[in-house]
């Protein structure tokens, strides 16, 4: 008699957010976020990750598509872009937060680079793979 959550449908989505990623590259990002949201090498909300941004540190930015209002995150793209870090749109916080293995929907994240011997580095070298191959301005 287990009642089972029906996934959140999200009605809307920024002008912002391209790229969005869809299908095998999604499923690949969220299966990368949760492998290092168990390794503890993740940087959650706005403040921490623009805090990381600015400190230089390195990895892939995944934003929610769905956040309003857009004055929230519209700053982290153009960071990102002046520090070289691969950002990328999921298409609601949702799915970010189910990934992080919580209730809370989240926002954005931040995966922070793996060094090689980690157990998500071929996972993250995939992903920056398909995230060059779809974003325009990096």
């Amino acid at each position: 008699e287990e009642e089972e959550e029906e996934p959140r449908v999200s009605l809307y989505v920024s002008p912002l957010a391209t790229p969005l990623v869809t299908d095998k590259l999604l499923a690949r990002s969220l299966k990368l976020i949760k492998k290092s949201v168990s390794e503890k090498k993740t940087r959650r909300g706005v403040p921490e990750c623009t805090k990381a941004i600015r400190k230089g540190q390195q990895g892939i930015v995944f934003l929610a598509g769905d956040i309003f209002p857009m004055d929230v995150f519209a700053h982290i793209p153009t960071l990102c872009e002046e520090k070289g870090i691969y950002y990328v749109y999921v298409k609601s916080r949702h799915e970010l937060g189910a990934a992080c293995q919580t209730r809370r929907p989240i926002s954005l994240i931040m995966v922070m680079e793996p060094p090689d011997d980690s157990a998500y580095s071929s996972t993250y070298q995939q992903v920056v793979a398909g995230i060059k191959a779809v974003h325009p301005y990096m």
